[in-house]
């Protein structure tokens, strides 16, 4: 212990340290290592067994579809209906009937996981269980991917009336040599064909999917979101290696991916599964590394609490000359004591105590003169910022563009030229001033006017009382965001002309203004629309993130934002909502106070044409 008395701090706050953190981390780390390739080892094998034998199953099953097909193949009805050259369509009809009494009826019968069964002659003739007409259009197609006769190969997903199916389609030539070769095509109900795959699962949350040749997904399980292909990260994993696996990062953790490519279906099957739901049979292991690593932390303690039991109660003394120092008294002094890192620590302490009453005297004058030079910056960049706008330079030079229009004799240029100096005008003024509900009906009438110039079939009408516009209070670029989001999501996002926008005001008995804006757009999905209406709602504290960017792609920002302003100003009574919105258009409903004014305030305001 004397050994230990005249060691400095910092060896023994080192010595504390290896004995502490140097075990933990290697252990830890070989720990770690072995245990995650047990993890892995046995998640690869548990899941390539697991989708071995399901593509066994898969197999087995598509085999038995292709010997149920083979009586019909090799029937010399099935040659005569593909032998046949007449258009006689009482002829093809006795053979398309024989052939679906003799086999179709049968096998579908039988066979409740067959959707149809199609006949097609190398004329794109065609006799089916199902439709003929959809067999006769899916022939060229499919004549293309078919490589090889004598071998049915699957397709892809079909959309039918009722149900997905799995198309499996053969060309092939009968026995009889004289005869045409024909193509098969059987459509599999999906459900029952992947019935075998849907209840299989690696633990909590693992499942298989299927896909075809082309990529193409044929089955996914429901409540996961359904790609319509494989992902090109999957693709770029799997190469074109015939099975394997590999792990990609998810927000859930590391996931499990094994995939084996069949070369009897061309399917490729993919299970999916977390590592941290496979990790159950090594928790032993884990267990007894936790208490060695526990063991190891205590012993280590138990060392370090010698060397901390030294120092605290010099640094007790310390802490209490602080306190009394934070309270205003730097008469303190600490006492010179020791030779290592505490006897540092009080010098230095009495040394702050005497830099303070020095500092003390000029730090307020300091913080003021630092105050002031932020000041003087910020005032400097503001001055820069409007520095690199000039308005006058803005109007001059659109005041030049309007005067040559109208000496070349383009009035349509000239009237755009005066409605965006217009325009420009009114968003240079305060942005956060109050204006009257006239002054943004005459902005937004410059901005239709610029609209309607550049799309022919868009008009626009607005009928609201101007003399009552004129007392309504309203707040700066209130309608612009709204009538640009009819443009933007109700006519452009939907790739449509534009049509009509209409803007109505009128005076409810509640001594409120209503502005309703109605555009012909395509409207948005009733979710989307109650979705805005009921953060429209909320109260003010309440609306912060309460509308965030919907999945259909429709921003909120701009709404939002205007609602809020409006909120802010006047009031909840105020604000915006979505009355209507269909496939015939979108109605927004906007809500303005109306001061109070008497009957000779009103016939004295001015009256401007609606």
């Amino acid at each position: 212990m004397k050994r230990l008395r005249g060691i400095s701090l910092q060896k023994k706050l080192l010595v504390m340290m290896i004995l502490l953190y140097f075990p933990l981390p290697v252990i830890g780390w070989i720990w770690y290592e072995r245990t995650y390739n047990v993890i892995e080892r046995n998640a690869v094998d548990s899941s390539i067994q697991m989708v071995n034998q399901v593509n066994a199953h898969l197999e087995t099953y598509f085999t038995e579809v292709q010997r149920t097909m083979l009586p019909m193949l090799a029937s010399s009805l099935t040659g005569e209906f593909l032998n046949n050259q007449d258009d006689d369509p009482i002829k093809r009809f006795e053979l398309s009937y024989q052939i679906e009494k003799e086999y179709f009826a049968k096998i579908v019968m039988n066979r409740q996981d067959i959707y149809g069964i199609s006949l097609i002659s190398d004329t794109a003739k065609a006799t089916s269980s199902s439709s003929f007409t959809m067999a006769e259009q899916r022939y060229s197609s499919y004549l293309e991917r078919l490589k090889s006769s004598g071998k049915f190969a699957i397709m892809g997903l079909e959309e039918m009336p009722s149900s997905e199916v799995v198309a499996m389609a053969m060309k092939f030539t009968p026995p009889q040599s004289s005869m045409k070769q024909g193509m098969l095509i059987v459509d599999l109900k999906r459900d029952e064909m992947v019935s075998v795959i849907r209840h299989v699962q690696l633990g909590q949350t693992g499942f298989v999917w299927v896909a075809d040749s082309a990529n193409q997904v044929l089955y996914y399980p429901q409540g996961e979101p359904t790609p319509k292909v494989v992902p090109a990260s999957y693709l770029k994993e799997m190469g074109t290696n015939k099975s394997g696996a590999f792990t990609i990062q998810t927000d859930k953790g590391k996931k499990l991916v094994v995939f084996i490519r069949s070369n009897r279906t061309d399917l490729t099957l993919i299970s999916e599964v977390l590592l941290s739901e496979l990790n159950r049979s090594i928790v032993t292991v884990s267990r007894i590394s936790i208490v060695v690593l526990l063991l190891l932390f205590l012993l280590s303690m138990l060392a370090a609490s010698g060397i901390v039991y030294s120092i605290t109660r010099s640094l007790l003394k310390l802490l209490r000359l602080m306190k009394s120092a934070e309270m205003g008294d730097f008469t303190v002094k600490a006492p010179n004591e020791g030779t290592h890192e505490i006897g540092s620590l009080f010098r230095g302490f009495n040394k702050m105590v005497e830099e303070i009453k020095r500092l003390i005297e000029i730090v307020h004058v300091s913080q003021l003169r630092e105050k002031e030079l932020e000041v003087k910056q910020k005032e400097s960049l503001l001055h820069a910022m409007q520095a690199q706008i000039n308005p006058h330079f803005l109007y001059n030079t659109l005041e030049f563009i309007n005067s040559n229009a109208i000496i070349e004799g383009n009035e349509k240029i000239s009237n755009m030229i005066v409605s965006l100096g217009d325009m420009f005008r009114y968003n240079v003024q305060n942005p956060n001033g109050l204006v009257f509900l006239a002054d943004e009906i005459k902005h937004i009438e410059a901005y239709l006017a610029i609209q309607s110039e550049r799309y022919p079939t868009f008009t626009y009408s607005i009928e609201v009382e101007r003399h009552m516009a004129a007392v309504v209070p309203a707040v700066r670029s209130t309608l612009q965001p709204i009538v640009e989001n009819c443009f933007k999501h109700g006519y452009e996002r939907h790739k449509v002309r534009p049509g009509t926008i209409r803007i109505a005001g009128r005076l409810t008995e509640d001594r409120q203004f209503v502005l309703e804006i109605s555009d012909t757009g395509k409207g948005m999905p009733p979710e989307t629309m109650a979705r805005y209406n009921a953060s429209f709602a909320v109260n003010e504290s309440e609306e912060q993130g309460s509308l965030k960017p919907m999945t259909d792609g429709v921003p909120s920002i701009g709404l939002h934002n205007v609602h809020s302003r409006l909120r802010m100003l006047f009031g909840s009574s105020c604000g915006l909502y979505i009355a209507a919105s269909d496939e015939n258009g979108t109605t927004i409903r906007i809500t303005l106070p109306v001061p109070a004014i008497t009957k000779e305030e009103h016939d004295e305001l001015p009256h401007l044409a609606g």
